[in-house]
């Protein structure tokens, strides 16, 4: 089988480039996978992250003892998490890339006997706004800034009530009625610092993240900035008057 690797941060700058392809034998392990990258020059390197390298494929981690999907085109391999710590999962999804929750939960739990509470919210396009029929929304984003933005915002969340561990995925694009928008996850001791956790969370990233929504209903597109929203047609309207005058 043949596969895109996608390396990043310091593995990206060790091997001198962000992808590559290698050729494996079918029903390849992860564990043969980097294996394959160990003999490649990033060895040392490897051994020196101590086991704290993650594989996704399809939005999803893969053990090391896991085989790689035979469909698998892309597989990204990164370094942890700015932190160190490795205690918050943060992700910008596109299109119907899966959200297993089984497994975000086993992240969130990860065997701390301290965990007594795991707590989500999801977010979901909702068919019917302004009593209109919503048609779909549209999810704009900076690639630079959203996902130290979303780690800033997770770590803050973690020291600021005493978490265990938290995780965000965020969907960008364009999302239909029904659709994933914003799945946020957090773990600790008990609902008492778990739910007022995941509220401020949830607000925060709302509020905060590199993220502008245009919404397409029956009447029209609107984008929402803050609090308010403005239709597209009256933008047109007010650059063709500026354009006349």
């Amino acid at each position: 089988m043949r596969v895109k690797v996608k390396l990043y941060s310091v593995l990206r700058e060790a091997m001198g480039r962000g992808e590559l392809e290698l050729e494996l034998e079918e029903g390849a392990r992860v564990a043969d996978l980097l294996g394959a990258l160990s003999s490649l020059g990033l060895g040392k390197l490897m051994g020196e992250l101590k086991g704290g390298l993650q594989v996704v494929v399809d939005g999803k981690a893969l053990s090391l003892s896991q085989a790689l999907p035979a469909d698998a085109r892309v597989v990204h391999v990164l370094p942890p998490s700015s932190g160190g710590d490795e205690r918050v999962l943060v992700r910008v999804a596109k299109g119907n890339e899966p959200v297993d929750l089984s497994e975000l939960t086993k992240f969130l739990y990860a065997g701390d006997r301290k965990v007594g509470a795991v707590a989500f919210f999801i977010g979901v396009v909702r068919g019917i706004n302004m009593g209109e029929v919503v048609k779909e929304l549209d999810y704009e984003h900076s690639e630079e800034l959203m996902e130290p933005k979303l780690k800033e915002l997770a770590y803050e969340a973690i020291k600021e009530f005493s978490l265990s561990r938290v995780c965000v995925v965020h969907f960008v694009g364009v999302r239909n009625p029904g659709e994933l928008t914003m799945v946020v996850g957090v773990s600790g001791e008990s609902r008492k610092n778990v739910f007022p956790a995941l509220e401020w969370l949830v607000e925060h990233v709302k509020h905060e993240a590199p993220v502008w929504k245009k919404e397409v209903r029956a009447s029209g597109t609107y984008f929402i900035v803050g609090d308010q929203e403005i239709r597209e047609t009256d933008l047109r309207q007010a650059d063709l008057a500026t354009k006349v005058s």
